[in-house]
């Protein structure tokens, strides 16, 4: 990146981006492990509500599960301050240099060297995606004017790194976009979701190191590059994170996604029928479902799902939508319409807002799972595959799972809204909020009144309970919860052999009685003193 004297006198564009930069880690102090970050300062341009809003990045290969995963994204758009959606490579999808350059990695796809693999073009999401959320935004802003205009979206849809798999060796579009984003003065975290590799990223972050290091700024521009950037992963599809982030950029926060997968990756029958969802929720993931309320209008309906006879142009291997395809090979298929894959749902639940969510602190759980840190150095964390269900019982992926069916009711009414603009036709969320600012000092022994509130914006009815999230506290038992005088008012007894410094997470969850019924929840931590 060149550096020039500005005309007008003023300081030239890397000391201006080097003080924003350095105001930006006092504000932000972003802690690793912290639960709660500085409150965001609103950039130019922003009202206060667009500065509370997670910011992120989508990079993505645009396979079709990516397809799938970016057609809920948008419906998700006002709930996310999305600063760039970024087209980007991966070991399964490269686009080549387009001069005729063979490459070859072994342990790949592919068993001779090619000049592409799988590449689906860098047109789909301009040309159809945003097409068809053009077509359904006015319906969509009738119920929530946050929704972003399809011109802001579509000024940020760029390519980045996409030549081979790990390449990294120059500047993009994409690239600089996140480069630029890292060093601006928005003290918000930057959450950088890796759909595919992490090329692209890495590429950002090598152009500031490649124009910093060696300089007397770069310790502190580095160390607020770290505390900014937060990189979401749905599983490492290149090798750049080992060979450069974690090595040059081991302070940075990352998040390996991947065990999430096991509910919203490939759904391969071998034989046993449609195994998404707990048993209860199953249906959310079924033909019939899916066909009636996921894929249709303008932009529902390009949702993929099995034998739905859609396919990714360039994609050689995309035979999921074939209706003659053959129950044979790694992904037996299941009936049509039967949910397919959005592999990459785990990058972006986590920012969604659910009333529980807190992306600043990933050991808290939500619709994005709970996650653990796996390594300090580099600053890694992995999301956890197996937590207890009602019954005690350990169950696989069920960080995930157990939200499932909340996740998929609330897709299906937002796909209602950009079928009708009417606000009094749709089903919106219920306000659910627990009396208190969030935290609550008990001894053992004693007991905790808790109060909670929940309204629905469409007057209908919400029920509610109430429930111990145990993983999330450090308290190893069970508590007893008991109504005292309706739901919406309990007791929560604090064992005799609570140690002081534990914690006790109990969640108010709360579901409206709309068609498809929508659920939002709050937390109150205790601690034992």
């Amino acid at each position: 990146m060149q550096t020039s004297e500005p005309q007008d006198g003023s300081a030239p564009v890397s000391r201006r981006r080097f003080r924003a930069l350095a105001a930006a880690v006092a504000t932000v102090g972003c802690a690793v492990a912290a639960a709660v970050t500085a409150q965001p300062v609103a950039a130019a341009g922003q009202g206060p509500e667009q500065a509370q809003k997670p910011r992120t990045v989508v990079t993505t290969d645009m396979e079709q599960d990516d397809l799938a995963s970016l057609i809920r994204y948008m419906f998700y758009t006002n709930d996310v301050d999305t600063q760039g959606i970024v087209y980007a490579s991966g070991k399964f999808h490269w686009a080549g240099d387009g001069k005729g350059t063979e490459f070859f990695l072994p342990g790949r796809e592919y068993k001779t060297p090619q000049t592409s693999w799988r590449w689906t073009g860098t047109n789909t999401i301009q040309d159809q995606v945003l097409a068809a959320y053009a077509q359904v935004y006015p319906n969509l802003k009738k119920h929530d004017p946050n929704y972003p205009k399809p011109s802001e979206l579509l000024s940020k849809v760029k390519v980045g790194n996409i030549d081979f798999e790990n390449e990294m060796d120059h500047d993009t579009d994409g690239s600089n976009l996140i480069r630029d984003l890292l060093l601006d003065h928005d003290p918000r975290p930057l959450y950088l979701q890796a759909w595919g590799g992490t090329s692209t990223i890495a590429r950002a972050l090598k152009s500031i190191e490649d124009q910093y290091s060696g300089t007397a700024q770069w310790s502190q521009i580095k160390d607020a590059v770290s505390k900014k950037a937060v990189i979401l992963a749905s599983g490492f599809q290149d090798d750049t994170y080992a060979q450069y982030i974690a090595p040059v950029w081991p302070s940075l926060r990352v998040e390996n996604l991947q065990a999430g997968y096991s509910t919203w990756g490939y759904n391969c029958s071998r034989g046993t029928g449609n195994t998404r969802g707990l048993p209860q929720d199953r249906v959310y993931f079924s033909g019939a479902w899916i066909k009636q309320n996921i894929q249709v209008g303008p932009l529902g309906s390009l949702y993929r799902s099995w034998l739905d006879g859609q396919s990714m142009p360039g994609d050689q291997l995309d035979i999921f939508g074939d209706p003659k395809l053959a129950p044979t090979g790694w992904c037996k298929p299941l009936s049509p319409y039967d949910f397919l894959s959005e592999g990459d749902n785990v990058a972006f639940n986590p920012l969604f807002h659910t009333g529980i969510q807190d992306p600043a602190n990933p050991s808290l759980g939500g619709w994005g799972g709970r996650s653990v840190q796996t390594s300090t150095s580099p600053n890694l964390w992995t999301m956890v595959a197996t937590e207890k269900d009602e019954t005690g019982a350990s169950v696989s992926a069920y960080t995930t799972l157990r939200w499932a069916g909340a996740a998929q009711n609330d897709f299906a009414a937002r796909v209602q809204w950009s079928l009708d603009g009417n606000y009094r036709n749709g089903n919106h969320a219920p306000d659910v909020k627990i009396a208190g600012n969030g935290t609550v000092k008990a001894k053992p022994g004693s007991v905790v009144n808790l109060n909670g509130v929940a309204n629905d914006p469409d007057g209908g009815q919400v029920a509610t309970s109430w429930w111990q999230y145990q993983e999330e506290g450090t308290y190893p038992g069970k508590v007893a919860i008991a109504d005292r005088g309706g739901h919406d008012h309990v007791t929560v007894t604090i064992p005799a052999d609570a140690v002081p410094g534990q914690t006790i997470s109990v969640i108010l969850q709360g579901t409206d009685s709309g068609q498809f019924p929508l659920t939002r929840y709050d937390r109150v931590l205790i601690q034992v003193i």
